[in-house]
Parts: C-alpha cells; sequence; structure tokens
C-alpha cells in the first residue's frame, strides 16, 4: 500500500546538474544496481570527490569513478564529521559546489541537513534513497532518536514506551514519528511487523 502522506519524501534519480563547478558524491548502503548507474550518470562531472562510507558487511564494493579524489570512512559518524568539517571550511565550501548523496533515508536526511547547517541552498544538494528501507524514528515523546527501526513498533530507546512508527516524515529532524502505540489502551499493540528491511 502507498502512502498519501504528503510528509513522506519523494525521490528521483541522481542527476548531473551542470551549473555545478565542483561535485561531491555522498553514499553509504546503496544497492549495487543504484551504485551503477549514478557512477555512469555522474561519470563526466569534474572536479568531482566521492565520499564513502567503506562497509563491505553493508554494501559490498564502493562506486568507481576515474579522476576523483575518494576519501572514505569507516562509520556514519566519521563521515559526518568530515563532510561538517569541510563545509566550515570556506576554501571549499563554496557557491558552486553540488552535492549528491545517495544510500538509506537516515544517511541522506542526515548529510542534508549538515549541507543545510552550513546555509547550502536547497538545489544544490540531491538525494536519493536506495538500499536498506530502515528507519530513524524520532519519539515524540522523549524526543529520543531510534535507529534503525525495521518493525512498525519499536521500544524508544530513550524512554522505553511502544512507539508506532508512523509514515510522517520530519525534513528538519530527517525522522519519522514514533507516538506510544497503546496510549489508549495500556498493552494492547497492534499487528508487530518488519515492513522496514
Amino acid at each position: 500500500m502507498t502512502s498519501t502522506n504528503r510528509s513522506r519524501p519523494e525521490y528521483r534519480p541522481l542527476a548531473p546538474d551542470l551549473h555545478g563547478t565542483r561535485h561531491w558524491l555522498v553514499t553509504n548502503g546503496a544497492s549495487a544496481e543504484d551504485r551503477v548507474r549514478v557512477s555512469l550518470a555522474l561519470a563526466g562531472l569534474s572536479p568531482m570527490s566521492m565520499w564513502e562510507v567503506n562497509d563491505p558487511t553493508r554494501h559490498g564494493a564502493g562506486i568507481t569513478f576515474h579522476r576523483v579524489k575518494e576519501r572514505t570512512f569507516t562509520d556514519d559518524a566519521a563521515l559526518y564529521a568530515a563532510f561538517d568539517l569541510a563545509l566550515r571550511d570556506t576554501t571549499t565550501a563554496t557557491i558552486g559546489l553540488r552535492i549528491y548523496v545517495l544510500g538509506s533515508e537516515p544517511f541522506i536526511w542526515s548529510i542534508r541537513r549538515i549541507a543545510q547547517h552550513h546555509a547550502l541552498a536547497p538545489e544544490a544538494v540531491q538525494v536519493q534513497h536506495s538500499g536498506t528501507l530502515q528507519r530513524r524514528v524520532y519519539c515524540i515523546h522523549c524526543h529520543a532518536f531510534n535507529d534503525p527501526v525495521t518493525r512498525n513498533v519499536v521500544a524508544c530507546c530513550g524512554c522505553g514506551r511502544q512507539l508506532l512508527v508512523r509514515d510522517h516524515f520530519s525534513r528538519r529532524l530527517a525522522a519519522f514519528m514514533g507516538v506510544q502505540a497503546d496510549a489508549e489502551v495500556p498493552g494492547e499493540l497492534p499487528a508487530i511487523s518488519q515492513p522496514y528491511l
């Protein structure tokens, strides 16, 4: 069933922005098919920098470009920190920078949030979901973030409440909303499934 919720992001395939003067591809957890398609679509862009989490247990080999500056990281946190630092540097974060982000929703929206924090225009950052459907869930009760969520009901890591994972997505928080699943009848939960694998 497709959601009619208008907050749910809609994604288009990443495409080269020829108005850019420098290009960064940032990726983690993307499917092999999407990695190949993106490498072909963006192959002619120059100068290109590649930012990737190198975790073969999650997504196998990385994207390969010729004549690019490649930066690999051990995990998301290391990439986020380096990305944030690079955007603070006024010599690298200038007008004309275009960022292409490919990966899971928590990953792509985390990158987008960092870029927005450094005042990059929304049109300068393209995002495409690829790979796992795991979600980041924000608890509306205690404000904790829960990662990675694969079930429709999850115990909050902050307050312990059983949260129903809503299809409402907050771009500001880069997360789906979680509300107490048994608020009306304590202990009465909906059927639990794993729709976000």
